[in-house]
């Protein structure tokens, strides 16, 4: 067997794909909101590695391109992980050290590095630090600098964290051998993919009601730049007379940078989560941030399937696993409660707000473990707003990648790709957004400025939170719940409802 033959075989166990099965269809590139900045778009990778010209792959810059939004993976006929293609090509990459030379390779592999260190070191995300490692690294000493005054004016970054480890895990023995485990042989079998006729079954919701004590995992962003999030879920479960439990001592999912460049960290930061939920008896976890409870979702059902990664978690954390601990999202959260329930809550209804439902990418894909709603036209989001009054848009851009956590790296790419969003957005009525997670809040608010300035024909949008709204709605002052803090002016949208 050939050095190719042999990293072709690596990416068919990692990623469970029959590269033979790929026509070349081209659904993957038509659909990628990344493709037109790639030399070798999603069809053509593909290509690559079914021709066994893996090193070229390798050396591809479409692999610092990629933002990982699974819609090659969702919307390929043939059931391939095209997705999963692109992080195992990436990984290779850098393990064998053989990877594109290109400036795109240097800023995002920085940020990913900066990333990972930081959540090896506090076993959560200092967002500063993080911030200012990547500066280093990059000599982008500017970049956002007026824009981290204000975060720190407003609370949502704080330096004496990073000085004094506040935030830090306690646990760091047990992060430690995440990473120590991260770097040693996996024995995680991907299920071997075969073509199917994939077919979009919704699970049944749960049930919550008023009174009912939930488990809470805030994630690092809704402990610093998305502190508005934490504070509007805060309140919103308040007044729907909902108990948080946060698990405790909770670390860092890895988010994007761990499923970019090590699958088995990728899973075993969040196991850790999943077995802290489980000890403490909880059985359903809110996971606001989209990304964080993807994670988590996908871990579980990884950890289900794996007597001998449950085994790797146990002997880790000390806990052996029950699986019982479900993550869920704020709309999935809301979706699970009585209508009438909530609709008696509501005492300032958002009448004549026409609003943008965004979703993103993650908090609908991969469709068969999230399971949340319709992969190509959700609606989930929109039955909440009308239950308060509002009026969402009919409009094409709803699930369109923002480009998620390449926000530092990429800013061009995310400026092109939020303009796209908001213009479709605003052409179709919108006056505002309204998001479920704080990658998409940050990319369409704190870019809006740059992006506006850059293209000229989108008018000011304000981006609310799902949990803004609705506690607003439920009577909180929006100052209450920081809305005043959003880049994007947002306080006097809904202060004259």
């Amino acid at each position: 067997m050939t050095v190719m033959d042999s990293l072709k075989h690596q990416l068919e166990e990692s990623t469970g794909n029959d590269y033979n099965c790929c026509y070349q269809c081209g659904k993957c590139t038509a659909g990628c909101p990344a493709g037109a900045f790639m030399d070798n778009p999603p069809a053509r990778i593909m290509r690559l590695v079914q021709a066994n010209y893996i090193e070229d792959a390798m050396k591809s810059d479409a692999l610092w391109f990629c933002v990982g939004c699974m819609t090659c993976t969702a919307r390929c006929p043939q059931n391939m992980d095209i997705a999963a293609t692109m992080d195992s090509l990436r990984a290779l990459a850098l393990e064998k050290d053989i990877v594109s030379e290109n400036r795109a390779k240097k800023l995002v592999n920085a940020f990913h590095t900066s990333f990972l260190n930081n959540v090896r070191k506090h076993g959560r995300l200092e967002e500063l630090s993080l911030v200012n490692s990547y500066k280093l690294r990059t000599r982008s000493f500017l970049q956002d600098a007026q824009s981290g005054v204000k975060m720190i004016m407003n609370g949502k970054i704080k330096p004496l964290h990073t000085l004094t480890g506040k935030g830090s895990v306690k646990g760091k023995e047990q992060i430690a051998r995440i990473f120590e485990a991260s770097v040693k042989e996996s024995h995680l079998r991907v299920p071997k993919r075969r073509p199917i006729k994939k077919e979009f079954i919704p699970r049944a919701p749960f049930s919550i009601k008023p009174g009912m004590t939930i488990g809470y995992y805030p994630g690092c962003s809704l402990s610093g730049t998305a502190r508005e999030f934490d504070i509007s879920v805060r309140k919103m479960c308040s007044l729907l007379d909902l108990k948080l439990q946060e698990i405790e001592d909770w670390n860092c999912c890895g988010a994007t940078s761990a499923h970019a460049t090590n699958h088995k960290l990728a899973v075993l930061l969040p196991a850790r989560n999943q077995a802290l939920a489980d000890a403490q008896g909880l059985e359903l976890v809110l996971a606001p941030c989209a990304a964080c409870q993807n994670r988590q979702v996908t871990t579980r059902k990884t950890l289900m399937d794996s007597p001998e990664l449950r085994e790797d978690v146990q002997t880790i954390t000390g806990i052996e696993l029950t699986c019982k601990a479900e993550f869920i999202g704020v709309t999935q959260l809301l979706e699970a409660m009585d209508p009438e329930e909530i609709k008696k809550r509501v005492k300032k209804p958002l009448t004549g707000l026409n609003l943008a439902c965004y979703y993103g990418c993650l908090l609908i894909r991969p469709m068969e473990d999230m399971g949340f709603d319709d992969p190509e036209n959700p609606l989930k989001m929109e039955a909440i707003m009308t239950a308060l009054g509002a009026t969402p848009v009919n409009w094409a851009f709803k699930i369109e990648c923002c480009g998620a956590g390449l926000t530092l790296a990429q800013q061009p790419l995310i400026e092109e790709l939020t303009h796209t969003i908001a213009k479709n957005a605003a052409d179709n009525g919108a006056e505002a957004f309204v998001v479920a997670c704080p990658l998409c809040q940050a990319n369409l608010d704190m870019r809006q400025g740059s992006m506006r300035k850059r293209f000229g024909d989108v008018k000011e949008m304000p981006v609310y939170y799902i949990s803004e709204l609705v506690a607003i709605a439920c009577g909180a002052d929006p100052s209450e719940v920081a809305v005043g803090e959003h880049f994007v002016p947002a306080l006097d949208l809904v202060s004259k409802r």
